[in-house]
């Protein structure tokens, strides 16, 4: 697969971030990692993607805003990584039925 755009999805916390892709191809995400809480793990994921899926791939990251304001954000960009920051209520919530 070359020349596709994964997307990143990032569950970011203090202490560990939960990484997992997607793509519109596949339309699910097949690649899942807890890391340590270090934009360095987020790089790393990258790389270990673009092993998957080429070196023409194109990665767009997105966490939620919250406790990491735009450290996370800033560290990725500063790494040429295409990051945005969704807003909570942007985001898909799952209901519970009741």
């Amino acid at each position: 697969m070359n020349n596709i755009t994964v997307y990143v999805g990032m569950d970011v916390h203090k202490e560990s971030f939960t990484l997992a892709d997607y793509t519109i191809e596949t339309e699910k995400s097949i690649h899942n990692r807890r890391t340590p809480a270090d934009y360095k793990e987020v790089l790393k994921f990258l790389e270990y993607l673009r092993t998957i899926y080429g070196n023409d791939t194109n990665f767009i990251c997105g966490y939620e805003a919250g406790c990491l304001g735009y450290t996370l954000y800033h560290q990725l960009t500063d790494h040429n990584v295409n990051c945005v920051i969704l807003a909570p209520t942007t985001m898909l919530e799952k209901r519970s039925g009741k």
